[in-house]
């Protein structure tokens, strides 16, 4: 994966992640009841909108690492991704490649 793709798969997994980050502060107090909520697919695809039910203590534990993200299967990307938790309706990847990890750190919104 050349430097410039590798680049704007990342910003667009920020961008996911980021949004997720703000829907997880608006929805605690349902999540906490419901026991779930739904979190945008954090995949580097362009435009995928797609949903994912979780819970509360996965997503923290997701969150708790910056190069983790939550996407559905088949929206890993082999070349810089790798599938560390198998929930059967989503995955939790890890970034690999040393740039990738960077790029995954340097967006983390919790890093701040």
């Amino acid at each position: 994966m050349t430097d410039e793709r590798l680049r704007r798969v990342g910003e667009n997994e920020a961008l996911y992640r980021q949004v997720n980050e703000q829907a997880r502060r608006i929805t605690q107090g349902m999540a906490t009841v419901l026991g779930a909520f739904n979190v945008l697919c954090e995949c580097g695809t362009v435009g995928c909108m797609e949903q994912i039910s979780v819970t509360p203590d996965v997503y923290e534990s997701a969150r708790s690492r910056s190069h983790r993200f939550i996407v559905l299967p088949g929206h890993e990307i082999d070349e810089t991704e790798a599938v560390v938790e198998d929930h059967e309706t989503f995955h939790v990847v890890e970034k690999v490649p040393p740039k990738a990890r960077g790029l995954a750190e340097e967006t983390d919104p919790r890093r701040d």
